[in-house]
């Protein structure tokens, strides 16, 4: 079963697209292959991360360009570095908690469900435009402000933008919000409306249209469901991500990551 998961995430990725939205393609950098060793509290990368696992319950895999296909150790893994065109699927029991460098902004990710991690690793700015390409499942964000940034959630069919907000999105573009604004687009008509408090957006399959409406506390509720499981028996520690930025100075940034309360 799991060598059956890697194959078909080695196949998935395969087929992804390398594209960025035009503000990623202007500013992005030539590929770095990325040499990441994780010891004694410290994350050291040949450049910043644009994410870190923070949390996760097996089984999680990860696909990068640069390290190859494997399954995150619950011992080994802890603080996972994640770069641009990173993959990240979760198996059938599998959970993840994703935390960004650049504001702590956080995607929480469900069973059964994949993503690629897109973006920009600014190395003295909290600004960065990022982007998750979700291809299967769901997630949960909860996304910092991002100034003159950028955060989007694409699937086949929508694109979810936010400027700071505590949101859903599943890989069929449906869109509920918790809190904040949401601007959601049909992809192949352009059609967009804004979402906030309470309210829902879907778009069609042919991503032409988009239905949207409010949600009752009880529905609301009810999407929430399933996501706290990742925040049971854990104690907290920091870890230091060190990199070297484009001046070939070393860098630091502190994280908080959660560990199970038995290790």
């Amino acid at each position: 079963m799991k060598s059956l998961f890697i194959i078909l995430l080695f196949s998935f990725i395969n087929l992804a697209p390398d594209t960025l939205s035009e503000g990623l393609k202007t500013n992005s950098s030539p590929t770095i292959p990325q040499t990441v060793a994780v010891a004694d509290g410290i994350i050291e990368a040949q450049v910043r991360p644009l994410a870190i696992v923070r949390r996760f319950k097996p089984e999680v895999d990860i696909l990068s360009k640069d390290r190859g296909a494997y399954l995150l150790d619950l011992r080994e893994n802890i603080g996972e570095p994640l770069f641009n065109g990173d993959t990240l699927a979760t198996g059938q029991s599998g959970y993840a908690l994703v935390i960004f460098t650049s504001d702590n902004s956080v995607a929480k990710v469900k069973p059964e469900s994949m993503l690629i991690i897109r973006g920009e690793s600014l190395a003295n700015s909290r600004l960065s435009n990022r982007r998750i390409d979700l291809e299967q499942g769901e997630i949960r964000l909860e996304i910092e402000p991002v100034g003159s940034g950028s955060f989007d959630v694409q699937t086949s069919r929508s694109l979810a933008s936010v400027k700071g907000t505590v949101f859903g999105n599943n890989a069929d573009g449906f869109i509920w919000v918790e809190e904040g604004q949401v601007n959601v687009t049909a992809l192949n008509s352009g059609q967009t409306v804004s979402l906030f408090e309470k309210m829902y957006a879907e778009v069609d399959e042919g991503g032409s249209s988009v239905e949207s409406g409010t949600l009752t506390d009880d529905e609301l509720q009810n999407f929430g469901e399933g996501y706290e499981d990742l925040e049971e028996d854990l104690i907290e520690r920091t870890v230091i991500v060190r990199f070297r930025d484009a001046n070939g100075q070393v860098r630091e940034i502190p994280l908080t990551i959660f560990e199970k309360s038995d290790q």
